[in-house]
């Protein structure tokens, strides 16, 4: 019976693993797909100010306490501050490149978390993780196939998102532990749609001193949305609390292994968004580095024997 109820479990974590990696796939491509109808800053702020409406109702529907939400924890503001700092980066990036190629820098996270996890926690980069690193950077260059007509600084900002998600991952591990999954989630899209405001009100101050004819997704500040402009965001702000909510449950009802290794789908769902959406199917060469990357990142993701942690 246990060992029922134990697959059970398992199979729930894949599915709200797999589900919250499809819907932030399907979010990212929406975001690239419709960059004409609003602006990065407006963007950020509704969509991150409806998800903390969403996600308040079910902390209030819970009866969570009011502690974190009042005196978060300043590890907590940090990770929050990384994540914002990620999806500025990713979303910067995103109008000029292509989405399988932008969603390949940004998996290379679980690398820059080995990097990272020595750094910081100590803990040792053994021969499997060497070599998930050497085989993620080849398929890191085989998706991107680098050359002097591709290479541009829009490049740079996937991967440094990735950087960032992965300091995140790592301080959580090591300092947030004891935080409630919905109260990070509700500070992390609190300090989004603040960023967000700030950057509106700075736009629209700096935009009347400059000469700007063309629509900006970077540097316009406040449009009119039409009812499918704000249908768009809406859609996106209830994503954004589905994958808050499922990744959470996922790391509850299954091991951090297995939601590790179905992590990793977004890889295979940003391809076919990509095929969908764009009309970009990626050539023999990037599909082959896109697999090779998901495969040093399941890698990266076993389990180790005799690991051990050191404690900050």
């Amino acid at each position: 019976m246990e060992n029922i109820i134990s697959r059970n479990t398992t199979f729930l974590g894949v599915i709200l693993i797999t589900s919250a990696v499809c819907l932030l796939s399907l979010s990212d491509a929406l975001v690239k797909l419709h960059n004409d109808r609003f602006s990065i800053a407006q963007l950020i702020f509704l969509r991150s100010a409806l998800a903390c409406v969403f996600l308040l109702v079910i902390w209030r529907f819970k009866k969570r306490g009011t502690k974190s939400l009042l005196w978060p924890t300043r590890w907590v503001i940090v990770r929050s501050l990384l994540l914002c700092t990620m999806w500025l980066l990713y979303y910067c990036g995103l109008p000029d490149l292509s989405f399988a190629v932008a969603a390949a820098a940004l998996y290379t996270a679980p690398l820059f978390m080995a990097v990272f996890a020595r750094l910081i926690l100590g803990t040792p980069i053994d021969l499997p993780d060497q070599a998930a690193l050497g085989a993620g950077l080849i398929g890191v260059v085989m998706a991107v196939q680098p050359s002097p007509e591709n290479l541009s600084p829009s490049l740079l900002l996937p991967f440094g998102a990735a950087a960032c998600y992965a300091m995140a991952a790592v301080l959580t591990r090591a300092h947030c532990r004891k935080e409630t999954s919905l109260g990070m989630a509700i500070n992390l899209n609190l300090c989004l749609a603040v960023g967000g405001g700030i950057a509106l009100m700075g736009l629209e101050w700096i935009n009347p001193m400059t000469e700007v004819t063309t629509p900006s997704f970077l540097m316009d500040g406040w449009r009119t949305l039409s009812l499918m402009d704000f249908s768009i965001i809406c859609l996106l702000a209830a994503f954004m609390t589905y994958i808050a909510i499922a990744v959470a449950q996922a790391y509850k009802t299954s091991t951090s292994i297995t939601v590790g290794l179905f992590d990793n789908a977004y890889l295979f769902f940003a391809v076919v968004w990509s095929i969908m959406f764009f009309d970009d199917l990626p050539n023999i060469m990037s599909l082959a580095g896109i697999t090779l990357l998901a495969g040093a990142a399941v890698m990266s993701a076993l389990p180790r024997r005799n690991m051990r942690l050191k404690t900050l």
